[in-house]
């Protein structure tokens, strides 16, 4: 049996957009580096939100600047801002729990959503609460 050659690269470029399609948009919400959200967080100018998903007891011991605490299982139900373009960076207890939650907003709408992953991969200020 012979096989058409056009049928065969149809086959082949089918496969490989089959193949590098689903991990082209696991790639959507990008990992934030550490300097870069350094360098975000000196901008004055840029307007972003900055959420902590870690537990109340924890953001008090310590959380980077200008975070707000919007605890995990609350987060899937609360939506920091009506504006759907708004820049949003997450971070919690580890990477795929901030990965996770990045991937539930940008299900429900967000457009700019990265995470940094886990707290304590931090290397920059840290700002503690008083009781």
């Amino acid at each position: 049996m012979h096989l058409d050659p056009i049928y065969i690269a149809f086959t082949a470029v089918f496969l490989l957009l089959l193949i590098v399609l689903p991990l082209v948009m696991r790639i959507r919400h990008r990992v934030l580096a550490g300097r870069e959200l350094i360098y975000l967080l000196g901008q004055y100018h840029f307007e972003y939100i900055l959420i902590d998903i870690r537990r109340n007891q924890d953001f008090i011991k310590g959380h980077i600047p200008n975070a707000l605490n919007v605890p995990y299982p609350d987060c899937l139900n609360y939506l920091p801002t009506e504006n759907m373009f708004e820049k949003i960076y997450i971070y919690g207890n580890t990477r795929r729990q901030a990965r996770n939650t990045a991937k539930t907003l940008g299900i429900t709408g967000y457009f700019n959503v990265s995470y940094f992953g886990a707290f304590r991969s931090w290397r920059g200020p840290v700002v503690k609460e008083q009781l």
